[in-house]
């Protein structure tokens, strides 16, 4: 089940007027409670987990959180209450990937580069052909999100994607152009960048890796 997008101050449970502090302390408690790797039987962790994540990210940078806050109008309740804006100057960022190191053993970086599946394909190419370097044409399919649903498998008002069915994914016959070489051995792995599963809008897609596999003959 996916989760409605709300404010970024109720995912974390805190006020408009929060400081840094309080918005660390909020996530390392709720981020330790939704962690995917800490909730394996739990279907809607992944996706609470990312909103929490997306939530922190906001409100702790200074400019995103004022951007966000006058998109909201809150820039104004904020004003009223105080006599004036909210203002911070710790950016959090230190702070952010401690705590991921320090309970999840991985970095912030690890976290945002989460992608798509890398796709395998076996190619054969004679040894002539690999040893003076070619161009290949490679048609295979890959597994991409429904534009239609956005990868939701419904529409609204809430109704089955005519599209993909409810799957949210779709099957995506894919062409691309790969230039091999000279003198490419056995094993030979070529990546190209982009042409993996691409099933959710939010995470970028995978590679496609060629594996070159050279055989006797013209």
């Amino acid at each position: 089940m996916r989760r409605v997008r709300t404010c970024h101050y109720k995912v974390l449970g805190i006020s408009i007027r929060a400081s840094a502090e309080e918005i660390r302390k909020a996530f390392r408690s709720l981020a330790l409670r939704w962690h995917p790797d800490r909730n394996p039987s739990e279907p809607d962790a992944a996706d609470r987990f990312r909103e929490i994540l997306n939530a922190y990210e906001t409100l702790i940078d200074p400019g995103m959180r004022g951007r966000y806050d006058r998109a909201r109008g809150y820039e104004k309740r904020k004003r009223s209450g105080s006599g004036r804006s909210f203002q911070t100057d710790d950016d959090g960022g230190s702070s952010f990937n401690d705590v991921f190191h320090e309970f999840f053993g991985i970095s912030h970086r690890r976290v945002r580069e989460r992608r798509g599946t890398d796709l395998r394909f076996d190619l054969q190419l004679p040894k002539t052909v690999a040893a003076e370097g070619t161009f290949e044409e490679i048609t295979y399919s890959r597994m991409v999100f429904c534009r239609d649903c956005v990868g939701k498998g419904r529409k609204k008002p809430v109704r089955t994607c005519e599209r993909c069915h409810g799957l949210g994914e779709l099957e995506d016959p894919h062409t691309v152009r790969v230039w091999i070489p000279p003198g490419s051995k056995e094993g030979t792995r070529l990546r190209v960048q982009g042409g993996g599963d691409c099933l959710s809008p939010g995470i970028p897609p995978g590679d496609l890796v060629i594996l070159l596999h050279i055989v006797d003959g013209q």
